[in-house]
């Protein structure tokens, strides 16, 4: 079933059918998005629609008259507001490392944001945008919590020539505490992972509809 979209975005809402929908930034919603988008246990289609009840404000509101409308609105969201095109091709398809979980990492972030910034997370629910949430977390200084875990992370094990037996064991024993080896929840991993997943059941869907 052929639809047409009409949308322009200013800032954090968008003109669709001649109504405006404001889109929660906020960055527990983000990050709640973002748990949603990669419990295996949703289904695709299912996903959809969750995602864009707890992206859009006025979600009651919509009227979306098939499933492929819902998805190019859902892929339209993503793509303007998160920056992530899921019809993107992955060229290479190379795996990227995986350097934090925002679940698992919640306390080292929580603990990083109130040494550095005297920020309390839990006071900004609601209040702090997705996009400061980022750009602070990404300028944390190297000694703070979260990026010290990150340095055992990507670091690689020293050789024997290059430092003590104690050394080497403490490494290996911070690369093995902090592991991720059970799945990250970072953006660009997830997004990455699951888009071309995505693709292949918007097509069943379809072809199935």
């Amino acid at each position: 079933m052929g639809f047409t979209l009409t949308m322009s975005f200013d800032e954090d809402h968008f003109e669709y059918k001649e109504k405006v929908y404001n889109v929660d930034m906020a960055f527990d919603n983000i990050l709640l998005f973002l748990e949603m988008f990669d419990d295996k246990e949703v289904e695709f289609v299912e996903k959809i629609f969750l995602g864009l009840q707890l992206l859009i404000n006025e979600y009651d509101e919509l009227i979306l008259e098939s499933f492929e409308e819902a998805y190019e609105l859902f892929k339209f969201v993503l793509r303007e507001f998160l920056g992530f095109d899921l019809d993107e091709k992955n060229e290479g398809g190379e795996t990227q490392i995986k350097t934090h979980d925002y679940s698992k990492d919640a306390e080292l972030i929580y603990a990083s944001f109130f040494a550095a910034y005297k920020l309390d997370l839990f006071d900004l629910k609601g209040k702090l945008h997705w996009k400061k949430f980022q750009a602070l977390l990404n300028n944390l200084d190297d000694n703070s919590p979260f990026k010290q875990v990150i340095g055992y992370r990507i670091m690689k094990v020293p050789s024997e020539k290059e430092s003590s037996k104690e050394y080497r064991q403490h490494v290996l024993k911070m690369k093995q505490q902090y592991s991720l080896e059970d799945g990250p929840r970072d953006v660009t991993s997830v997004f990455n992972s699951l888009a071309n997943t995505f693709k292949s059941q918007a097509k069943g869907v379809r072809d199935s509809g």
